[in-house]
């Protein structure tokens, strides 16, 4: 299809629509990372998650977000925008885990039709050049397959955020409507001896090197801190307050948007993570809230932010992270855990 035909003309003016459309909702919308509460995913197993969780899952979190980031179309995480439509919720960006599946994209179709003024975008694979599940074409494939489905739908995937600054693949960029990178303290080989004001410094400072580097809107799919495990160098005080200077310190830039990663904590992440990275039981410590619905410190620290006057608007709109100066090339993380969303 050439662009400069009517048919051509058609399908751009989709995309404009669909990349105002997610840059809309990453400005009014807070959006919090969303895996089930009860889906256990083990060895390749999976424990689907019910209805009546999701349901009592989003009623918590309805409190405090106006949106969804999923990872996955399957195992129960499909029945999620029935019931944020339900709840009120305005915005989900619907997560593929697997480019390669057939009945996960028909899903993630089929979900985007039935929920037209919900559904914002579509997020084909999460770091899955990083685990190198498949190969670049494969995943491209897969997006521009969503894309011709979903004219008016915004298309992305999810990797760490030096494949964006280096531009590699050459046609990464673009051929996403929108970034959906994660930028993660924790995997750079200086974390360890560095302290929760230079974490925040680097995420703010990627976040305004990404902006530079495209006018695309930008939604930082993953950041933060876990809150343990006990006795480790991680704690709910580091994690509230790694979110609240964020909050603070974020650049409030229409279409510039953070993520909070993630709703609740997973146990079964310590044994996916120990399968490919060894043993990393920081991996259950992730979510904002405890596996049984509690809220962290950290979320009863955002909440005291969003309530004072002066952050009501930047609050409601996602826009929380840091920038850093970018001296010697991008920055590499020293690893990542693939799946840590499903």
């Amino acid at each position: 299809m050439l662009l400069g035909s009517p048919l051509g003309q058609v399908a751009q003016a989709g995309r404009d629509a669909a990349v105002a459309r997610i840059a809309a909702a990453i400005d009014t919308a807070r959006f919090v990372a969303y895996t089930p509460s009860d889906l256990n995913i083990v060895n390749g197993q999976v424990q689907a998650a019910s209805k009546q969780r999701i349901r009592a899952d989003l009623e918590t979190l309805r409190r405090d977000f106006q949106g969804l980031v999923t990872y996955s179309t399957s195992g129960g995480v499909e029945q999620v925008p029935g019931a944020a439509a339900a709840l009120g919720f305005r915005a989900i960006i619907l997560g593929v885990w697997d480019p390669t599946s057939t009945e996960e994209i028909d899903t993630a179709i089929q979900l985007a039709r039935r929920w037209p003024q919900l559904v914002v975008a579509v997020a084909v694979g999460n770091e899955t050049l990083l685990a190198q599940r498949h190969a670049w074409p494969l995943l491209r494939a897969a997006m521009q397959r969503v894309r011709r489905a979903l004219p008016g739908v915004a298309v992305s995937t999810s990797e760490p955020f030096y494949y964006y600054l280096d531009g590699t693949p050459a046609d990464f960029i673009a051929s996403q409507d929108f970034l959906l990178p994660s930028v993660h303290p924790l995997f750079q080989p200086w974390f360890a001896g560095a302290s929760t004001t230079q974490a925040i410094d680097f995420v703010v400072e990627v976040a305004n090197l990404l902006a530079k580097k495209t006018a695309k809107p930008i939604l930082i799919k993953e950041t933060g801190l876990p809150s343990g495990p006990p006795g480790s160098a991680f704690s709910p005080a580091r994690q509230a307050a790694f979110w609240s200077g964020l909050c603070k310190r974020w650049p409030h830039r229409a279409g510039l948007g953070v993520v909070y990663f993630e709703a609740f904590d997973h146990h079964w992440k310590i044994e996916n993570a120990r399968l490919e990275f060894g043993d990393h039981p920081e991996e259950a410590y992730w979510g904002l809230y405890r596996a049984d619905g509690q809220p962290k410190l950290a979320m009863e620290e955002l909440r005291k932010l969003w309530r004072q006057p002066d952050r009501a608007d930047r609050m409601k709109e996602p826009q929380t992270c840091v920038a850093v100066s970018h001296s010697e090339g991008s920055p590499r993380p020293h690893r990542a855990v693939p799946g840590r969303g499903s």
